[in-house]
């Protein structure tokens, strides 16, 4: 992407803004969401991470249909469908995230508030995304996903892969996510939580936008993207290790401006306090920041990348990223439960 492109950086740096008043206002996070069900039956952060998937899914679905962004043109939805690797990372990064306490978000949110646990977790995060992605654990990645990964005839999508009508696929997973925001609605409800979360499904379905219609050149055509963590940490960690910067691009920014943000909060605020980790927690963050950073590299993407720009596309492949991570929480908690 052109690294001066008005449109790329200047959205980037909006979108992360909002996102990081949302994040660390309302402690936005898929464990949190996930967790709090199991354990003390409480649906607020299900039902806030449920109503971002619904605007954000049907904002893109939208944007797609009236043919105003080409999101089959996405990464999510290209015509291989990696499985295992979308399966089994998003598996990894359950697990990996439910030891480290809170997903990649909340763990980035967590180090810009002052927490020593967050700040181990997220470097190894980005350390063990950048060999995933460019080191010694490349070629094994790479390996997988030629053995297991299928060549489709058409791209991704669920639509495409079982040869139904989009606005189906649309309507029956939209139905399915207000069904469960209701039912959820009636065991814990916050407005707030709705608010938040069509806040966030909005920045989604503006990424798209921005990334696919006001960012794009007619001279350099990019593919449309949005919101994701994964890459760029991954970026930042290949820079940690080799000192080479990467070009700036929408979601790079994105992921600065979010830290940068939740820095100045946590200031603003007085909820900045440098914290140690208690005993025990520097080998559960060290653990749970690698595991989540293969994984999400395993995944293409983490709880934001996947969970919600990827599934926003209804692509199989982020849809099973998806179940993996959710799996991954609920075993790891569940363990952590019966062990602690």
């Amino acid at each position: 992407m052109d690294e001066f492109n008005i449109w790329l950086i200047g959205g980037g740096l909006i979108i992360g803004a909002i996102f990081a008043i949302m994040v660390q206002r309302f402690r936005f996070c898929l464990v949190s969401g996930t967790s709090n069900v199991l354990l003390i039956k409480d649906y607020r952060q299900a039902i806030a991470f449920a109503t971002a998937l619904l605007v954000a899914i049907t904002g893109t679905q939208l944007l797609e249909l009236i043919g105003l962004v080409a999101i089959s043109d996405s990464a999510y939805r290209n015509s291989t469908l990696d499985w295992f690797g979308a399966s089994a990372g998003g598996f990894l990064f359950g697990i990996g995230s439910a030891l480290a306490g809170g997903c990649v978000t909340r763990t980035l949110v967590r180090t810009m508030e002052g927490s020593i646990h967050s700040l181990i977790a997220l470097l190894a995060f980005a350390i063990f995304a950048a060999v995933t992605q460019f080191g010694f654990l490349e070629t094994l990645r790479i390996d997988l996903t030629n053995a297991t990964a299928i060549t489709l005839t058409a791209d991704a999508g669920i639509a495409s892969i079982f040869s139904l009508s989009p606005w189906l696929v649309l309507t029956v997973v939209a139905a399915g996510l207000l069904a469960f925001i209701i039912q959820s609605w009636k065991r814990s409800p916050d407005i707030s939580m709705i608010i938040v979360g069509t806040i966030i499904g909005l920045l989604v379905v503006c990424s798209w936008y921005i990334t696919g219609v006001l960012a794009q050149d007619d001279f350099n055509p990019t593919k449309p993207s949005a919101i994701t963590m994964s890459g760029p940490l991954a970026r930042f960690g290949y820079i940690l290790i080799s000192g080479r910067v990467a070009d700036l691009s929408f979601s790079f920014v994105f992921v600065i401006s979010t830290a940068v943000i939740s820095f100045l909060l946590a200031l603003a605020t007085r909820q900045f306090k440098i914290t140690a980790p208690g005993k025990g927690m520097i080998k559960m963050s060290l653990l749970g920041g690698s595991l989540m950073g293969i994984g999400a590299i395993m995944a293409y993407g983490c709880n934001i990348g996947q969970g919600l720009s990827g599934i926003s596309t209804l692509s199989m492949e982020s849809l099973l990223a998806v179940i993996g991570m959710v799996t991954g929480i609920f075993v790891m908690t569940k363990l952590m439960e019966k062990y602690a």
